[in-house]
């Protein structure tokens, strides 16, 4: 999907050689806020396991966090397409950072574990529930179109990146200093990523490298004809197939859990060096993809990413050293996967509405994560935490299939050729 030549540096091919003031302000800044969010989950979830010693235990905390996203993030996104993002943001890292200082606190002074780990989390998933859109639409708001697919794959694995690495700098820490420390950095962190907010500064007069909004320029009535899709983009499968990627995120920490500290009867460390190699992988994955989304392009490239990723979950489960090779190998189609699926659905969404999308995508998602959580730890506990697994392996492809299917029939039914909704990818 290409969009009108607005002005020099959007119409040449090439990114710019360099990254502007909001690229390098946002992409750290919203690796904090997922580490911090990653920190507060996985200490939490130990502090469940080691009181109750059920898979059911953690994937209720995992239900808990989707709730307030699954029932607010659309209308969250309505709202990040109507204020100020940048404020939003600001406001959401605050507001995380109290939540997240509440709960050391109440343990210090004495209070029940799972029911504080239970509401803090609550109120930090309502408040991830407006800060995905918000940050998602800033994308659309502040960085040029030459530049975005590249970007993209920056912020993806800063996503992915403070998820993953979350683990393993909470593992080790726990390891090492206990769980009430990393709470109270915990909530450090959140402090630390307002600080880019606001040296992000007000959005500025027109969008960098476009006036106005880009996006709805170029597929008004006024765009020439090689600027206007035939029909409009699958948003609804684009969003299922980037979705699927939050599938693997929800399910897979609950599971990764049980495995290493239940069945393979290891400490918080392993469960950190794991997802330590899960992380490098995501990121060999963004530094290559340039490279590769330039020979496999579009939905190929996200199919096949998260195609196998999923093989590579049903082979994880047998000992702790198979498990981070495999896990490597995981993380980097993994990363190509989301990575593509998240410039399709950023590349056909208009600025005005990338809010609202990113929200609706993300309540789905969410959703689609938590009822398969509580399934596969039922099969976990009732059977194997490796057929747990499996399980998760099939739902992952079948997804992934269906999506990709109808975002091909799509690109065929609207031009004739599977081309259709491929936006450039390689910046």
């Amino acid at each position: 999907m290409s969009a009108a030549p607005v002005s020099p540096a959007a119409a040449t091919p090439t990114a710019p050689p360099r990254p502007g003031r909001a690229e390098r302000l946002i992409v750290p800044g919203n690796f904090i806020t997922c580490l911090g969010n990653g920190i507060q989950l996985d200490a939490t979830s130990v502090l469940l396991v080691r009181a109750d010693k059920a898979t059911l235990a953690v994937g209720w905390l995992f239900i808990v966090v989707a709730i307030p996203q699954v029932l607010l993030s659309w209308w969250f996104g309505r709202v990040a397409d109507r204020y100020d993002r940048r404020l939003l943001c600001l406001l959401c890292d605050l507001t995380s950072a109290l939540a997240a200082l509440a709960l050391p606190v109440w343990l210090i002074l004495g209070g029940p574990a799972s029911t504080s780990s239970y509401l803090t989390n609550l109120v930090l998933a309502a408040v991830a529930g407006l800060f995905m859109p918000a940050s998602n639409a800033l994308i659309k708001e502040r960085v040029p179109r030459a530049r975005l697919g590249r970007f993209n794959s920056h912020f993806e694995i800063s996503t992915q990146a403070g998820t993953l690495l979350s683990a393993a700098a909470g593992g080790f820490m726990i390891q090492l200093y206990g769980v009430k420390p990393l709470l109270f950095f915990n909530a450090a962190t959140f402090l630390a990523s307002a600080l880019f907010w606001i040296a992000l500064g007000r959005r500025p007069a027109h969008s960098p490298g476009t006036p106005g909004r880009p996006a709805t320029a170029a597929t008004g009535p006024g765009a020439p004809p090689a600027a206007r899709p035939s029909r409009p983009a699958p948003l609804a499968w684009l969003g299922l197939l980037y979705g699927s990627g939050q599938l693997v995120i929800t399910a897979s920490n609950t599971l990764l859990v049980v495995l290493i500290l239940e069945a393979f009867h290891r400490g918080p460390g392993y469960l950190g060096l794991v997802d330590t190699f899960a992380g490098i992988g995501v990121m060999l994955a963004a530094a290559v993809f340039p490279r590769v989304s330039s020979r496999i392009r579009g939905p190929r490239l996200a199919f096949l990413g998260m195609l196998g990723s999923a093989a590579c979950m049903a082979c994880e489960p047998f000992n702790v050293y198979a498990t981070m090779a495999i896990i490597f190998v995981s993380g980097v189609c993994f990363g190509l996967g989301r990575i593509s699926a998240r410039t399709l659905l950023m590349s056909a969404v208009d600025e005005g509405r990338a809010g609202k999308v990113f929200g609706a995508t993300n309540a789905f998602a969410l959703g689609f994560g938590a009822v398969v959580t509580i399934g596969l730890s039922e099969v976990s506990d009732h059977a194997t935490v490796k057929a747990g697994f499996l399980c998760l392996a099939a739902v992952t492809a079948l997804t992934v299939c269906v999506a990709s299917l109808a975002i091909r029939r799509a690109g065929r039914a609207a031009l004739g050729s599977p081309e259709t909704v491929r936006p450039p990818l390689a910046g």
